[in-house]
């Protein structure tokens, strides 16, 4: 798959969650990486650190190596836990030195939508086992036969409230054929942030299946809408499709109603052959979805003639029923 600008529109969509997972990781690092210079570091060296502190002012008044032994490095640093913790640093380092390449995969011939976001979040997710190994190495508290796993990859059904709020965001670039989404709801939790960059043939309407209550969900084939994902406090599932698909938003906030909470910009018609094997009555089956979500509820006037709240299509024909029998007098008005 040839170079896409889509992708780096992309990550300038995500780069407040991307510089907020960064800050993270790199304050640990150098956190850890401070505790394990203290720790390596000569008395000689201790001792050159604490002249410099001191400054000119105590030169020939105050000897540095004495005063630099007052003041010991803090925590227990027992060979055991600062072999652990250069591993934390390792790991803290390399998620570091991956650049923006850490939040872009690509689905390749032979996997899954799905495994490939789960590989790509696993593999960042490793910064969080590093931050809390770090700390307990820094606080005194590793134990070996229970803290080296942390080290470990972790599929994102793992992660706790506290990692998934944390959650790196990922472009992820796939062929359209690729684009299953049912896998994606998988992640739709805490503040995670995926980003779709579809090539190829594609259904007119994946995402529609996306769609709860709770996660911003958004087709574009222009990249509007991206603007909306950094600031949206939940996670977000975002496809940017070639022309000719659905486009649509979804975005929680607009209200707690369905048909609030979703516009649709364009409803294509139903593809008449198989893309990337869902058939054509499945995506007919999506546009449908989409259709039904943006539905427009009624709006009935109550007796007195003001407006009264709006209603689904499923209660629709009683409240008219019972507000013709009222403009009537007969038995059984409102």
């Amino acid at each position: 798959m040839p170079s896409d600008p889509r992708v780096a529109q992309a990550l300038d969509a995500l780069a407040q969650p991307i510089a907020e997972f960064r800050a993270a990781v790199e304050g640990a690092l150098n956190q850890a990486a401070e505790f394990l210079d203290a720790h390596h570091a000569s008395p000689e060296v201790r001792a050159a650190r604490a002249a410099v502190g001191l400054g000119a002012f105590a030169e020939g008044r105050v000897d540095p190596a004495r005063f630099a032994a007052l003041f010991p490095p803090v925590g227990r640093g027992d060979e055991e836990s600062l072999a652990a913790l250069e591993l934390a640093v390792h790991a803290l380092r390399t998620v570091v030195e991956r650049g923006d390449s850490l939040f872009v995969a690509q689905v390749t011939n032979g996997t899954k939508l799905g495994a490939t976001v789960d590989a790509a979040l696993s593999d960042a997710g490793r910064a969080f086992g590093a931050i809390v190994l770090a700390e307990l190495v820094r606080a005194g508290r590793y134990v070996r036969a229970e803290h080296d796993r942390l080290l470990d990859a972790v599929e994102f059904h793992e992660w706790n409230r506290v990692e998934r709020r944390f959650a790196p965001p990922l472009v992820v670039r796939l062929e359209g054929a690729d684009l299953h989404p049912g896998a994606l709801m998988d992640f739709a939790d805490g503040r995670a942030k995926i980003i779709l960059v579809v090539s190829g043939p594609c259904a007119p309407a994946p995402l529609a299946r996306c769609i709860t209550p709770g996660t911003l969900v958004i087709q574009t084939d222009d990249g509007s809408g991206l603007d909306l994902v950094a600031s949206f406090d939940g996670p977000a599932i975002v496809a940017m499709v070639p022309e000719g698909c659905a486009t649509f938003t979804h975005d929680p906030r607009r209200g707690t109603e369905g048909w609030k909470r979703l516009s649709i910009g364009r409803m294509p018609e139903v593809p008449k052959k198989p893309i990337g094997g869902v058939s054509a009555w499945q995506m007919a089956q999506d546009l449908y979805l989409l259709t039904d979500h943006a539905r427009t509820p009624f709006t009935v006037p109550a007796r007195d003639g003001t407006a009264a709240p709006a209603i689904g299509s499923a209660d629709a024909v009683d409240r008219v029923t019972q507000w013709l029998l009222g403009q009537t007098g007969l038995p059984g008005g409102a």
